[in-house]
């Protein structure tokens, strides 16, 4: 008998975990009149919105039916394609900058996947990326070109929201995500300017310049934010990223990754009774070691 109880969240299948635990929960905020925060770490292999994208990915593998795979990251799709590999049994291979987080490193390791570290960003991995590809035969799924990238939170991420404030009865005003590869807020932004146009303000959020924060990046021409509309991207120092978790964990208890922190920083500048969603990718549990030193940064 194959049991599963969506309600009662008990599943046989981790895939079944996956998908039936979205909806991930929208959180109001004690910030701001009218903001709530898209709590993605609530995804259950990398604990973050990479899982979304890494299964669309990873679907794709199948379908081609690949013994391995191979992909350039910062880290959390890393994970998430390091869990969906175990479970299905196929040979897994990630390039990660040097300078990622030594944790995603060892969570990758445990899940069985083999982890190369070289250069200073995933872009300067992808031509060993290619490289590697080419001479293995490895499947490289190309999160950086794939439009199922974006795709995947035109689906499912985009729709989830849109979902959720219809339930609260609210319209929304604006919605605030940061961009690394740019999937998740092109995907976003697709979906919420297709369906309200100007009605909507959609803002993206990078690094600042010569500003490092894990898992995002300045963007590009390269990036898939190119291909929608994003009225506006907000540059964030690592500080006020961190002044953002902190704001978060001391008014709501709980503790987000510093990407996320980097949306609170966002809102902060632009604060006003505008119902905003923020989308949270991750929590902070894989950054300990780049918050440690938590009371030199705030």
């Amino acid at each position: 008998m194959h049991i599963v109880s969506k309600d009662l969240h008990v599943f046989e299948d981790p895939i079944e975990l996956l998908e039936n635990m979205w909806p991930t929960p929208l959180l109001k905020l004690k910030i701001g009149e009218d903001v709530w925060a898209k709590l993605e770490f609530y995804n259950p292999f990398s604990h973050s919105i990479k899982d979304r994208t890494g299964w669309f990915l990873f679907k794709q593998a199948l379908e081609n039916n690949a013994n391995e795979i191979v992909e350039a990251t910062s880290g959390n799709l890393g994970i998430a394609l390091a869990s969906l590999s175990a479970i299905f049994n196929k040979k897994f291979t990630s390039f990660i900058p040097a300078k990622a987080p030594q944790s995603f490193k060892v969570m990758m390791k445990i899940l069985g996947a083999q982890v190369i570290q070289a250069g200073k960003s995933t872009t300067e991995l992808l031509p060993l990326v290619k490289q590697y590809s080419k001479s293995t035969g490895a499947l490289h799924l190309d999160q950086f070109r794939n439009p199922l990238n974006y795709m995947t939170h035109y689906y499912t991420t985009a729709k989830e929201i849109d979902e959720q404030l219809e339930y609260l009865n609210k319209k929304p005003q604006r919605i605030i995500a940061t961009a690394g590869t740019g999937g998740h807020l092109a995907g976003i932004a697709k979906y919420f300017k297709e369906k309200y146009g100007s009605d909507i303000e959609i803002i993206g959020v990078q690094p600042a310049e010569g500003e490092r924060i894990p898992g995002i990046k300045r963007q590009d021409e390269n990036s898939f934010v190119g291909l929608v509309k994003i009225d506006r991207m907000i540059d964030i120092t690592r500080k006020e990223a961190v002044e953002g978790i902190v704001d978060v964990a001391r008014s709501s208890g709980i503790l987000i990754g510093i990407s996320a922190g980097a949306t609170v920083a966002a809102y902060k500048k632009l604060a006003d009774d505008k119902t905003t969603v923020l989308v949270f990718p991750d929590d902070a549990f894989k950054y300990f070691m780049e918050l440690e030193d938590i009371d030199s940064k705030i």
